[in-house]
């Protein structure tokens, strides 16, 4: 007995209509909006534990201490340079984590603006203040005409930006020195 069973073909669709896009009216130009103020960007700021460890030479965990234990602390941007292709949010990683949790080490945070930063250390510039030369280089008037002509050039006191610092546990007067000759990471 021959039992082919015949399936159905399958029934043909019609092709779909296409529809026009709607028209869309022109939109005028927004009339420039005054510049909103940049939000102010977090602390981090976590207490040293009891004791603190030391860090492999040339890693990138050993340039975040030697970077945020310099007397002026480090920038995001100075973070971001020397620890390329970190992201922002590695580098705050790097902070809580690799520095607090592993390390020992407490964080602080302040916040300057780029004058203040200047004054702190020989800042390349991250906001609107520009300087060339080192502020240990340059008389105080020299510093106040800067100051004057940058405030001329555009220069916006009330940009702020954060800062960290490295926080040492009790009875430490620097960073456990580091260990090995690590590979670069």
């Amino acid at each position: 007995m021959n039992m082919t069973a015949k399936t159905p073909a399958p029934k043909a669709r019609a092709p779909r209509k296409v529809k026009a896009a709607p028209e869309v009216a022109p939109q005028p130009v927004p009339a420039a909006q005054p510049k909103a103020k940049a939000r102010k960007p977090r602390a981090i700021t976590l207490a040293p534990k009891k004791e603190a460890r030391a860090c492999k030479a040339g890693t990138k965990q050993a340039r975040l201490v030697d970077l945020l234990s310099r007397a002026g602390g480090a920038s995001m941007a100075e973070l971001r340079e020397a620890l390329a292709p970190w992201k922002d949010v590695t580098i705050k990683s790097g902070l809580s984590w690799d520095m607090n949790h592993q390390k020992g080490y407490g964080i602080r945070t302040t916040f300057e603006n780029g004058y203040q930063r200047w004054l702190a250390t020989d800042y390349a510039g991250m906001g609107t203040f520009r300087g060339n030369d080192h502020p240990d280089d340059v008389s105080e008037a020299d510093k106040a005409a800067l100051l004057a002509d940058n405030l001329a050039n555009g220069y916006d006191p009330e940009e702020v930006f954060a800062v960290y610092h490295l926080v040492l546990p009790a009875g430490l007067k620097a960073p456990v020195p580091h260990t090995g000759g690590g590979v670069a990471e």
